[in-house]
C-alpha cells in the first residue's frame, strides 16, 4: 500500500508535530503492515518556487500553487492530508483522508482579510474520502459547518511522547539553576505557566489578570509565557495589558524552544494555566500533564476531553474562579499531588503509537484491504 503523506507545517508547531509524530510511528510499522510511506513537503520555503509579489507571494498561496503542481504528477493508494489547511488537495486526489485539528479559521480568523482564502484551503474536507479528527470536539464542528455524516469521520486524539516526564531531583540538577538563571527567577515562587500564542482566542489578558490578583497576595509569583505571538495584534495586545495591571517585572517571555527544554519548564513551573476559549485539541495541558504539572484550564471546547478529571476546570473568562483553582495548587501540597497523580495517569491514554494504528486502520478502510 502506497501512501503518500502530505505535509505543510514546521515540526515545532502544534500540526506539524502531530504529523511527524505519526509519521516516525507509521515508519516503524512499514515493513510488517506492507506500507511504503512517501513523505511530501508543501512548503514554498523548501523548494525553488518563485515568489509572487505582495499577498500573492504569503505561504498560503504557495501552498496552493505548489499543491497543484503535486497533484498533476501524484500516484498513491491512499494520500493523507495531515491537516486541514492542505484539504483542497482533496479535490483532485482520490482516495484522499484529511486530517482536521480545527476550523478555527473558518469560525474566528485571524485575518479577516485572508477568510476567503481559508474557505477555499479547507474546502476539501468534505470532499475527503475519509476525515480524521482530533477531537469529539472537532467533528462536531464538522458535522455542522460541512453537513457531513459522522460516520465519514474518525476521531483520532493526538498523543504526547516520553519527552515529556517527570524530572527525578530536578532541583539538584544543572538543567534546573541554568532555568532559573536565564529566567531570572532568583528566588521566585510560585511560578505560573502559559504556553501558546497571543492570539485572542488563546485569552491571555485572562490568564494574565488571574496572575495580577495572585501577585497581590504573592509578590514573589512569576508568570512566564511561552511561545510566538503567532498574531502581531496579539502581542500587542499582551502587552499593554501587562503595562496596565503593572506586572512589567513579573513576567517572562519565551518564544519557541526545544522540547527537551519545555519539558524543563513544566517541571520548574507550579502550576500550568490555559484559559484558552477555543481549541480543537489542546496539547499544552496534555504534555504538562504527563511532565506531572498540575493543570487549571478553561472548560471551553475540546479541553474537558483532554483533561478529563485531572485539571481544574473553570469557564474561560472567570477570573474569580481561574484564581481559586490556582490558588488550590500552589497553597495545598496535598491537592497538588492529587492533580499530579491524576495528571499522569490522564496522560497514559494518550500516546503516538496508538493513534498512529489509528490511523493506518483509516488507510486500510479508504483503501478497501
Amino acid at each position: 500500500m502506497i501512501i503518500d503523506y502530505i505535509n505543510n507545517a514546521p515540526r515545532y508547531s502544534g500540526v506539524g508535530a502531530r504529523a511527524y509524530r505519526i509519521l516516525q510511528e507509521l515508519q516503524k510499522m512499514q515493513i510488517d503492515q506492507h506500507l511504503e510511506l512517501q513523505e511530501k513537503i508543501i512548503d514554498p520555503q523548501q523548494t525553488n518556487l518563485k515568489s509572487w509579489p505582495g499577498v500573492l507571494g504569503s505561504k498560503s498561496v504557495g501552498w496552493v500553487r505548489l499543491g497543484r503542481k503535486y497533484s498533476k504528477r501524484a500516484k498513491a493508494d491512499v494520500f493523507d492530508i495531515t491537516n486541514q489547511t492542505m484539504s483542497f488537495l482533496a479535490r483532485r486526489l482520490s482516495p484522499s483522508v484529511v486530517t482536521v485539528h480545527d476550523i478555527i479559521e473558518l469560525l474566528e480568523p485571524q485575518d479577516k482579510r485572508a477568510a476567503l482564502l481559508n474557505k477555499y484551503l479547507y474546502s476539501g474536507i468534505p470532499r475527503a474520502s475519509h476525515i480524521i479528527a482530533v477531537s469529539e470536539y472537532t467533528k462536531q464542528s464538522i458535522k455542522e459547518h460541512y453537513e457531513v455524516q459522522g460516520s465519514k469521520i474518525t476521531v483520532i486524539p493526538n498523543g504526547v511522547g516520553e519527552e515529556f516526564y517527570p524530572i527525578e531531583n530536578f532541583e539538584q540538577t544543572i538543567g534546573y539553576q541554568e532555568l532559573r538563571q536565564t529566567l531570572k527567577l532568583n528566588d521566585a515562587h510560585p511560578i505560573i505557566l502559559y504556553v501558546g500564542s497571543d492570539h485572542p482566542r488563546k485569552n491571555v489578558p485572562i490568564a494574565l489578570e488571574v496572575f495580577a490578583r495572585l501577585a497581590t497576595k504573592r509578590p514573589d509569583a512569576i508568570f512566564v509565557k511561552v511561545g510566538r505571538p503567532g498574531i502581531a495584534s496579539g502581542r500587542e495586545e499582551t502587552v499593554a495589558k501587562i503595562e496596565e495591571l503593572g506586572i512589567e517585572n513579573r513576567v517572562r517571555f519565551l518564544g519557541d524552544i526545544s522540547d527537551e527544554k519545555l519539558n524543563e519548564l513544566y517541571n520548574l513551573a507550579d502550576v500550568l494555566l490555559f484559559p484558552s476559549r477555543l481549541e480543537g485539541f489542546g496539547l499544552p495541558p496534555l504534555q504538562a500533564m504527563a511532565a506531572g504539572l498540575p493543570v487549571v484550564s478553561s472548560n471551553a471546547t475540546s479541553l474537558p476531553e483532554v483533561v478529563g478529571d485531572a485539571a481544574i476546570l473553570s469557564a474561560p473568562n472567570d477570573v474569580d474562579n481561574l484564581l481559586k483553582g490556582v490558588e488550590r495548587i500552589i497553597e495545598d501540597t496535598k491537592t497538588a499531588a492529587e492533580y499530579r497523580r491524576r495528571g499522569l495517569m490522564r496522560a497514559k491514554n494518550f500516546s503516538w503509537e496508538k493513534a498512529a494504528r489509528q490511523v493506518l486502520g483509516v488507510y486500510k478502510k479508504v483503501a478497501g484491504i
